[in-house]
């Protein structure tokens, strides 16, 4: 009788670890985004375990819990340093999944922490992170790191692209008097503005995971996973409705400082965010360790995907190509810089119906796209858009200096430098 109640327990405990290891797995596998370096999911299946993230959390953490409890009730079930071992496992499974995100993401720029200089002041803070250089080893000078501009009602903000990896969505300040912040996935190099709000509802948006080599984010007031490229509900999909999107665009901090003399420039240095030495210690793993800039210099540096969940590519250009795209309704185009600069640096195109200016400013290199809703043909424009017919808007849907493989990835029938 004894025994066949020591195979009872015995069976009671491993079911209970079983269930809790299976559990905390699903959490690292889809909810923990270094986890696709091993093994893939399908997007539905991840949004699946996305929705039933509390159901599976607390169901994990009560089989753990129950497993632990018949062990001291029968320490012979297993060694103690197995126990350990399996325990450990699997809360560092459950944290991958559950906490860790929101700490290695949370809302630095909200907090007073990060903050805004001006044009004289940012050089100091610049320097200290000119080895955050993706494309060669290092920059000459911080005249050339790149930065993205969003203009405001206020005036014109750059983010470089090191300060934006940590936390992924920061404040853009105001436009037409309601609130933008700025999304940033790294792995894509893609910037875009959006005033928070859809559907009338405000959102409070956090970091989810990243898919396909893409951000997706969540909203803290709705539960909703919205996806980067779209600005729309992941639900909804490509044709849901969306966040109102404000025009970007990209140039080096030299440009910056010529065409906008009073903006204003976002610093978020690491030894800003906190006094605890712990802290730090935390970012600068998270930041300048073995994850952010590491997994963005290796999608530089590297031919393949960083993350290997894109399988097809598309041969009209190179993998990790550089491109601009841009669209109006269901109708993409990606151009290169190189193909506009060939036209003599300036198109008149038609996308989606609307006729479109391409621009590159050599002398502040910067490509950037204007509507032009003149009966005319442009042929003379500047970089904020005063031309021979007028002054031109700026199109809201550029996306500067992305790489290609993504931006096909999400739609599949963009077109390529078109005339």
């Amino acid at each position: 009788m004894a025994r066949s109640a020591l195979k009872i327990t015995k069976l009671s405990f491993w079911l209970l670890m079983i269930a809790a290891q299976v559990g905390g797995f699903f959490l690292f596998k889809d909810l923990a985004d270094i986890s696709q370096w091993l093994v893939q999911s399908s997007r539905e299946f991840t949004m699946f375990i996305w929705y039933n993230r509390w159901l599976i959390a607390i169901s994990t953490l009560v089989a753990l819990f129950g497993s632990i409890l018949i062990w001291f009730n029968n320490r012979n079930i297993v060694p103690r340093g197995l126990l350990i071992a399996l325990v450990l496992f699997c809360l560092f499974n459950w944290y991958s999944g559950m906490l860790n995100t929101l700490l290695m993401f949370r809302p630095q720029q909200f907090e007073g922490q990060a903050m805004f200089v001006s044009v004289d002041e940012a050089p100091k803070f610049l320097q200290q992170m000119k080895h955050a250089a993706y494309e060669k080893p290092e920059f000459d000078s911080v005249d050339e790191i790149e930065m993205l501009v969003l203009e405001n009602d206020n005036g014109a903000r750059a983010y470089a692209d090191y300060y934006l990896l940590q936390p992924h969505i920061v404040d853009g300040g105001e436009i037409g008097g309601k609130p933008v912040v700025m999304t940033y996935c790294g792995l894509t190099n893609m910037g875009i503005a959006y005033t928070p709000e859809l559907k009338g509802q405000p959102l409070e948006l956090k970091v989810m995971t990243q898919l396909r080599n893409n951000l997706v984010m969540w909203d803290m007031n709705s539960g909703e996973p919205i996806q980067q490229f779209w600005g729309a509900a992941e639900t909804d999909g490509e044709q849901g409705v969306s966040m109102t999107e404000w025009p970007t665009l990209r140039m080096p901090f030299s440009a910056f400082k010529q065409l906008y003399p009073d903006g204003q420039v976002f610093i978020n240095n690491i030894e800003q965010q906190s006094d605890n030495a712990l802290v730090r210690m935390f970012d600068t793993v998270v930041r300048d360790g073995m994850m952010l800039l590491a997994v963005k210099t290796l999608q530089w540096q590297s031919d393949e995907p960083a993350f290997p969940t894109i399988k097809e590519f598309d041969d009209r250009l190179p993998v990790k190509k550089m491109v601009y795209g841009i669209n109006v309704g269901d109708d993409y185009v990606a151009y290169t810089k190189d193909f506009v600069i060939d036209q003599g640096g300036l198109l008149n195109v038609d996308i989606g119906g609307r006729k479109i200016i391409l621009y590159y400013a050599a002398r502040y290199d910067s490509l950037v796209a204007f509507y032009n809703d003149s009966d005319q043909s442009i042929t003379q424009i500047d970089i904020f858009g005063s031309s021979n017919a007028g002054q031109m808007a700026r199109v809201e849907t550029l996306k500067s200096r992305i790489f290609w493989f993504i931006w096909r990835d999400f739609y599949r029938k963009t077109d390529v430098n078109r005339i």
